[in-house]
This record gives structure tokens, sequence and C-alpha cells, in this order.
């Protein structure tokens, strides 16, 4: 078994660093200066589970922690690899920006490098240790027993850790996939989720009877995410993009909760590293709260009233942003809501807007503001109009007399609004304030030149709508890329990185809208 161990110990690591597509990195790989960062300590640990054997290991606490509450954790096998802030995986920057998100719950992070035995000479690398494949490739619950028995222990000595094995998740790359599925198989009762790169699930010291085992047992209660590249490893101990193929039809067979994503790369942890994020939100999906998705929401083709988006922003407690449509001179639309408040922007025609008895004639882009339990009134004064509101409802207080300190209801004509020209085009500001229901409450539209993009990817705290008036864009939102023509929406959840640019032939226009 050492030869074997050193022949696919070098199979991996001569492999490092190559792959068949340009895998890379998305925005959630990177850190932003207002991301609350966790902190990560480095620790030594003598097992008595694997005898004669030392090993580093890597602690993530995440700056949310508090030991009030019991924190998530995930382990992560070959720790050196994934706990690097620049290598494939980037996990501390990476769990930074999602929990930071609400798209992973707070959650401490174990990076386990397998033992070495401190009779042998020192290993050259973390991958080259003496007990890696006794460790990771062995179909058993021994390494299991070894963090329940001895590692969770130790971390929970100092940190509060959730029992639930929802709030467990395990991980590896290549064996220590293998390894990460062998723990939430042989302990579901303590490892809900699995997360494995470039698995290897072939025939090292058995890991090929994995998909006839799935079969043939009862369902067990795990979470398991795949990833593998058509490229991968094919020798002697068998073809590591088939074993995974194989994988996922025995889940699915099975009816697991799995998700399986393949690629085209070789042994390396390039593309799991690019879908990482992406893979955590699926993972943890199941316990964090539902909120609004990020991403674009397109302009309703008909004319009619219509829900664009509702449900939990990360401020919000519920909030619904919709399109209405008036063509009826004589209706008075009312607005009106004693534990609410309402915004009204104009997408097209003119109307007539009236708050606590000062009414205006509105044109397309004029804005109207409602706090809660004022009175007004909507009417259309073209043959037809078009507006968007957003009605919200916000999670902390509602604070009155703060809303009424910075200006109360208002209405803003965008015939009032002055243009100041910039280099890349030009900015409307429309206002900056708090409300009852926000500490922080700015709109402003901007100009943008043809090819022109706003910024590199940022993040803010605050919750931003973008609504194109004119042109089309494209928005970088997370690790995805969306486009966007007038009318449409983006919707920019608290501390997602975004940028925008302006992919037609002329100047492009858009509201920025953003609260707290």
């Amino acid at each position: 078994m050492k030869n074997i161990s050193l022949i696919t110990f070098t199979l991996f690591y001569i492999t490092m660093g190559f792959s068949q597509e340009n895998y890379k990195l998305g925005p959630n790989s990177y850190e932003y200066n207002n991301i609350p960062k966790g902190t990560v300590t480095k620790y030594t640990w003598k097992s008595n589970i694997y005898a004669n054997t030392i090993r580093d290991y890597y602690v993530y606490i995440p700056a949310q922690y508090n030991d009030s509450q019991a924190a998530a954790l995930m382990i992560f096998q070959d720790g050196h690899a994934y706990v690097n802030k620049d290598g494939d995986f980037r996990v501390p920057t990476v769990f930074d920006n999602l929990i930071s998100q609400g798209k992973m719950p707070i959650t401490i992070g174990l990076f386990i490098n397998p033992g070495h035995n401190m009779s042998a000479p020192p290993a050259e690398n973390p991958f080259r240790v003496s007990n890696r494949s006794i460790e990771y490739d062995d179909v058993s619950d021994t390494y299991a027993r070894f963090l329940i028995e001895e590692m969770i222990p130790e971390l929970k000595k100092q940190y509060n850790i959730s029992d639930d094995p929802e709030m467990r998740a395990i991980c590896g790359l290549s064996s220590g996939g293998i390894c990460a599925f062998s723990a939430a198989w042989f302990h579901p009762e303590q490892f809900h989720k699995v997360l494995s790169h470039i698995g290897s699930f072939t025939d090292i010291k058995g890991g090929h009877n994995y998909p006839p085992m799935i079969r043939k047992n009862d369902k067990k209660d795990i979470k398991i995410f795949l990833q593998d590249g058509s490229n991968d490893l094919n020798n002697q101990f068998g073809n590591w993009w088939l074993a995974n193929l194989q994988m996922e039809a025995a889940l699915k067979y099975k009816d697991y909760n799995y998700k399986f994503v393949p690629g085209t790369g070789e042994h390396n942890g390039k593309h799991g590293g690019a879908i990482l994020p992406e893979s955590l939100t699926w993972l943890w999906g199941d316990v964090v709260a539902k909120r609004i998705e990020s991403g674009v929401y397109a302009y309703p083709e008909y004319k009619g009233d219509i829900t664009i988006m509702s449900g939990e922003t990360p401020h919000f407690s519920n909030m619904e942003f919709k399109v209405v449509n008036i063509n009826n001179a004589s209706e008075k639309i009312h607005l009106q809501n004693i534990k609410q408040e309402q915004i009204l922007i104009i997408q097209e025609g003119e109307v007539e807007v009236s708050i606590n008895n000062q009414t205006k004639t509105l044109g397309t882009n004029s804005v109207a503001f409602l706090m809660p339990g004022d009175k007004g009134f909507i009417k259309c004064l073209s043959p037809n109009a078009t507006y968007y509101t957003m009605i919200y409802t916000a999670k902390k207080p509602m604070n009155m007399e703060r809303g009424k300190k910075d200006g109360g209801s208002f209405i803003l004509d965008f015939n009032n609004i002055e243009f100041k020209p910039h280099d890349k085009g030009g900015i409307r500001n429309y206002f900056h304030r708090s409300t009852a229901m926000c500490e922080y409450y700015e709109m402003h539209v901007t100009s943008l030149n043809p090819g022109i993009k706003s910024h590199e990817p940022h993040t803010h705290y605050a919750t931003e709508i973008i609504i194109m008036i004119d042109g089309k864009t494209e928005m970088e939102i997370g690790n995805a890329v969306y486009q966007a023509k007038k009318g449409d929406v983006y919707f920019l959840p608290s501390n997602v990185p975004h940028a925008i640019k302006n992919i037609g032939n002329q100047q492009c226009m858009y509201f920025a809208f953003q609260w707290n």
C-alpha cells in the first residue's frame, strides 16, 4: 500500500496547476475592504486513533461568531489547500463573503492536514505525508471517529458548535473527497452535508464499491455535492471521471439530495475553486433564510399590474416590488399604509400625485415617497401610465421621529433634478437621507457612456436596486453575469460584489436605489 500511496500522491501532485479549461475565480473569491474578516489560527495535533502521527490544522472563526449561539461547522481535508488565501479555493475569503451575504450560516472552518508518521523523515509537502491514503482512501468509519472523538471535542473546548448534523458539512479533494463522503456515509448523525472535489471513488482501497453500496443500502440523510472533470485521472486504479459518473447515477437512482457539476478539467482544484461559492450556497441553502435572490428581473411584456419580486431581503422582513399600469383618468389609486413605507417611480406617462395635500404633476423618472401613516393618491393624466412601486416593512423597529426629522414624505420631479456630467457620463442625485424604516436611503440616476464599466466589482452593506431607464447593460453580480434592457430591474442584496457596464452603442441611463 505504501507504493500505491506514493503513485496516487505523485499523480495528484504533478497535475496540480493544469486544467483543460481556463477556469477562473469569480468576484466572490476576492477580498473587499468593507466585508467583515474572520481569523485563521494554525495548530498541531498528535492523534491517538492514528498512533504516532502528527499533523497541522487550521481554525477559521468568522467575524460574526458569538459564543452565545451555536455555530455551524465545516471540515476540510487537505486543509492546507483549502485555507490558502492565494490558492485555488481561498475558503476563508469565500466564507467571509457568503456569511456576510446571508448565503451561509455563521460557520467555523476546521482545515485538517493528513497525518505524518513521527518516525519518518519530513514530507516534501502535505500531499506527500505518510498517512494520507491510510486515512483518506479507507472505506471505513475510522477517520470519522478521529473527527468525532478527537478533533471536534478539541474544537468545542473553546467554541460553541452545533450538534445538529444539518449544521455540519465536510469537504475534500481527490482522496480527501472520498474521505468526506465516507465520514457522512458511516456517520450521517454527525455530518449531513458533503462536498467532494475530483473525488477518488476508484479502486485504491475499495472506493469503487460505493456506487453499488449506495444502490443496495437504505437511503441515508446526507446531502452531496460532486464536482469532476472529463480529463481527470485514468490509471490502474480506475477512471476518476467514470467513477464520479457512477456515483451520480447511484445517487440519482436512490433519490438522494445531490448535485453534480461536470467540467472538462484535469485532476486539480481549478474548476472546484471557481464554482466554490455556488457550491457552498447550494450546500447550505436549506439552513439559511429564504430571501429574494440576486439577479435581473425582466420588465413584463404586457401592460398590467405584476409583482416583479417579493419576499424577505437583508433589511426588510417583507418587500414587494411591482409594476402598476393605470389608464383611467377618473380613477384615483389611494396611497396609505400605517405599518409600511412606499416609494413610487414613474416609468412611463404623466400622472398626478398627491401626498398630504401636496399635489404635483409628474412625468417619467419622477419619484414619490410615503412615510407610514401618510395619505395620498396617484391619478393618470395621459392615455396610460406605468409606475414601479416598492412597499416594505423593515426588520428593525420603525422610527417615525427620525423619518420626519429627515424630511418625511416627498415628491420629486425629474425635471427639477440637476444633471452633473463627469468623465463616464453623468449623475442626477435624488435624495440621501433616512426614513422611519431605513437608517440609510439613497437614490440617483446614472448616465453611462458606451463601453464604460461603472467600476470594478465592489460591495456595500446597503441593498440596491438598479432600474434600467434606457439602453442595454451587463452586470456582474457575485459570480454570475446578467444583461438587462429598458424596464428591467437588477436586485443586489447586501454585500454581494457587483459591477455594471454599458454594452450598447449609446449612453444608457438607470436608477440606482440603495437602503439599509
